[in-house]
C-alpha cells in the first residue's frame, strides 16, 4: 500500500540507524563508519557496515544492504508497512488512521505480546504475593533452596501458575484476549473434555524472552516431583525453539563488556551465575545447541566458554555443542566441573570464587577434544593412533592461523605419540570436510561494471556532480538493467531539495537485490575517489564509449543475419561516434 513520503521521513529523522542495529548485532566503530558480523550469514571476519551519514546498512559477505526499514523487515521477518508501523511505534510518530488499520498482522502480533506480558503479570502476583500454600512452597523452593534474591527473580520475571489452571485462563478472557489468541501463543491446553486450560498449571514459570526483553513463551518447572520436570512453550507465531539464548536480554551487555559468554543448559544454571554475579551468562533452554543459538551468541562475542552437567550426557552434549560454536567461528573453551555437580549447586555449595578458579582453568576445546578422543579410543594401538588423528583432523585443517596449525600439529603429535611429519602427511592426503571452509574468489568485474556503479557513486555523495551528471547520461547510457533503473531513480529524487541515500532505498522496497546493490556501491571503499571531478569526467565517457561499443556489437551481429542499408548507415555513425570520444579520451 502506498505510505505518505513525510511519514517516511519523519521516522528516518528520528530512528538512529546505529542505535537500532546496534540492538542486534555489536557494532564497532571503522572510520566513519561501524562494522559487525552480518546477523543474515555465517562468517568470522566481520563484513557487515553501518553508515550513519548516509543511513544505509551493507554486508560484503552476503550483499544484503538497505536502511532501517530493510533492516526491520529482515530481522523481524516483517513485510514492509508492517516495519514501517514497528519503527513508527518505537520513535513516536503516529500514522494515519487508514494505514494504521492496514497493518492488521502487525497489530495481531503486537496483541500476542500483550497477552504474554498480562500472563506474566499474573505468574509474577501468584509467586510473589500468593497466599496459597502452593505459592508459599514455590517462594520457598526458589528463595531458600535455590537462592535466587527477589531482584533476579523480577529482572527474569519468575512466577508461579496454580494448579487449578483457570484463574490465568479467566483473567485474560476477561481482558478481551480470546481463546484461540491464547492457544496461539502456548499458554493454553485444551482438555478431553474441551475445558480451556493454562498449560504450566501447578509449576514455577521461566519468561522467556528475545534479546531485545520482550516475552515470547515460557517454561515451567513441576513443583515437587513429577515428569517431565520441565516444559516449554510450543513453536508459535512468536517463539522458535533454538532460536534464543534464556536470559540473553539481560547479560548481553556483560557478555560484549567481558568479551567472552558463559554457555549453560539449564535455566536454573544461568539464574544462579546471574545472582553471584556472573552475568555474562547464557543458557541453550535444556535442549541441544542449534546453530541459530550459536550464531546468536556470535553477534556479541567471538568466545564461549562451555560449563555443561559433569555427568555422561553433560559431556555429550558439551562435544556436540563445542563442535556447533567452532563451526560458526567462535572460541571455545570448557569448564569440566567436578562429578555430580551442575553450574547451578556447584555455585550454591562452593560459592563464586571457587568457580572463577574453575573458570580461571578452562581447557581450549582442542585439548578438550583430543583428551575426549584419547579417553575413547584410547593410543597404544597402532589403529587407535589412527582413530585419534583423524578424529582432530578436521579442527586442524579448519585452523586457518599458520601457527596455530603448527602448534596443533606439534600438540597432537606429541600427545599421541607420532611425528610430526606423519599427522602433516594424514592431513595432506585425505579431505575431511572441514566446516566453514573458505569460498571460491568471485570472478573480478569487468571494467565498465565498474564505471558504471562508480558514476552511480558519484551521484550519491555529491550533489554538484550529480547534476553534471545527470545533464550528459541518459538511463540507457547503462547497460546493466538495475543501474539503469537505479539511475532513473536518482534522476527523479534530484529534483528533491534535500536527497539522501536511504530515499533512494526506499524507492525499492521489497526489491532485496536493488537495495543491496545500493548499500554495496555506497560501502565499498575503493569508490570514494568517485567524486573527484576530474575523475568523474573520465567515468562519464567510459561510460558513454562502453554503451556504444555494446550497441555496435549488437548491431554488427544483426547486419550479419540482413543486409539491410538503413542498418549499415546507424552502424557507420555509431562507429564514427565512438571515433570521436576516443579522441576526446585520448
Amino acid at each position: 500500500m502506498f505510505i505518505p513520503e513525510e511519514y517516511l521521513e519523519e521516522i528516518k529523522a528520528r530512528v538512529d540507524i546505529v542505535e537500532l542495529i546496534s540492538q542486534y548485532v555489536e557494532l564497532r566503530p571503522s572510520g566513519r563508519n561501524f562494522r559487525a558480523l552480518c546477523p543474515f550469514h555465517e562468517e568470522r571476519t566481520p563484513s557487515f557496515t553501518v553508515s550513519p551519514e548516509k543511513g544505509i546498512f551493507y554486508c560484503f559477505g552476503c550483499g544484503a544492504g538497505g536502511n532501517i526499514f530493510t533492516f526491520v523487515m529482515r530481522m523481524e521477518r516483517l513485510t514492509f508497512p508492517e516495519a514501517v508501523a514497528f519503527l513508527a511505534e518505537r520513535c513516536g510518530v503516529e500514522l494515519p488512521s487508514a494505514f494504521r488499520g492496514a497493518s492488521s498482522s502487525l497489530r495481531e502480533r503486537e496483541r500476542l505480546f500483550r497477552l504474554l506480558e498480562s500472563a506474566n503479570r499474573y505468574y509474577r502476583e501468584c509467586l510473589e504475593v500468593g497466599k496459597s500454600e502452593e505459592a508459599c512452597r514455590a517462594r520457598e523452593y526458589l528463595v531458600k533452596k535455590r537462592g535466587l534474591g527477589e531482584g533476579v527473580r523480577e529482572v527474569f520475571s519468575l512466577g508461579f501458575s496454580p494448579s487449578l489452571g483457570k484463574e490465568l485462563i479467566t483473567r485474560l478472557l476477561g481482558e478481551g484476549f480470546s481463546g484461540q489468541e491464547i492457544l496461539r501463543v502456548g499458554l493454553g491446553v485444551v482438555t478431553k473434555r474441551g475445558e480451556l486450560l493454562d498449560r504450566f498449571r501447578g509449576r514455577i514459570t521461566f519468561a522467556l524472552h528475545d534479546a531485545q526483553g520482550r516475552i515470547i513463551g515460557f517454561a515451567g518447572r513441576v513443583l515437587g516431583e513429577g515428569e517431565p520436570k520441565y516444559i516449554n512453550s510450543a513453536d508459535t507465531p512468536l517463539f522458535t525453539k533454538g532460536r534464543h539464548l534464556y536470559g540473553l536480554f539481560a547479560t548481553r551487555d556483560a557478555i560484549v563488556r567481558q568479551r567472552f559468554a558463559i554457555l549453560v543448559e539449564g535455566y536454573m544454571d544461568c539464574l544462579t551465575l546471574f545472582e553471584y554475579g556472573v552475568k555474562n551468562c547464557v543458557a541453550s533452554m535444556g535442549t541441544a545447541l542449534t546453530r541459530e543459538q550459536a550464531g546468536l551468541l556470535r553477534r556479541y562475542t567471538e568466545r564461549v566458554v562451555l560449563c555443561y552437567d559433569a555427568d555422561q550426557a553433560g559431556q555429550q552434549a558439551t562435544a556436540r555443542g563445542m563442535a556447533v560454536l567452532y563451526e560458526r567461528g567462535l572460541a571455545v573453551d570448557i569448564v569440566t566441573l567436578p562429578l555430580s555437580y551442575d553450574p547451578d549447586s556447584f555455585l550454591r555449595e562452593n560459592g563464586k570464587e571457587a568457580f572463577l578458579e574453575l573458570l580461571g582453568k578452562a581447557q581450549p576445546f582442542f585439548e578438550y577434544a583430543l583428551e575426549l578422543l584419547l579417553k575413547n579410543c584410547g593410543y597404544t594401538s597402532l589403529e587407535s593412533k589412527a582413530r585419534v588423528i583423524r578424529g582432530m583432523a578436521p579442527f586442524i585443517e579448519a585452523t586457518k592461523d599458520p601457527v596455530e596449525r603448527a602448534l596443533r600439529v606439534r600438540f597432537l603429535a606429541e600427545r599421541v605419540g607420532v611425528d610430526e611429519v606423519l599427522v602433516e602427511r594424514v592431513l595432506g592426503r585425505e579431505d575431511f570436510g572441514v566446516p566453514g571452509g573458505a569460498l571460491p574468489r568471485g570472478i573480478p568485474e569487468p571494467g565498465w561494471v565498474q564505471a558504471e556503479k562508480m558514476l552511480l557513486r558519484a551521484c550519491f555523495d555529491d550533489a554538484t556532480l550529480r547534476g553534471r551528471i545527470v545533464e550528459v547520461i541518459d538511463r540507457d547510457h547503462f547497460q546493466k538493467p538495475e543501474h539503469q533503473r537505479i539511475f532513473q531513480a536518482i534522476m527523479h529524487l534530484s529534483s528533491k531539495e534535500a536527497f539522501t541515500l536511504s530515499d533512494l532505498v526506499d524507492v525499492f522496497q521489497g526489491e532485496e537485490g536493488i537495495q543491496a546493490l545500493i548499500g554495496e556501491i555506497a560501502s565499498r571503499e575503493e569508490f570514494a575517489c568517485a567524486s573527484r571531478e576530474d575523475l568523474v569526467e573520465d567515468l562519464i565517457r567510459q561510460v558513454k564509449l562502453s554503451s556504444l561499443e555494446q550497441k555496435i556489437r549488437s548491431l554488427r551481429e544483426e547486419l550479419r543475419r540482413s543486409d539491410d542499408p538503413e542498418g549499415w548507415r546507424r552502424y557507420h555513425a555509431l562507429v564514427q561516434e565512438r571515433e570521436k570520444l576516443r579522441r576526446t579520451t585520448t
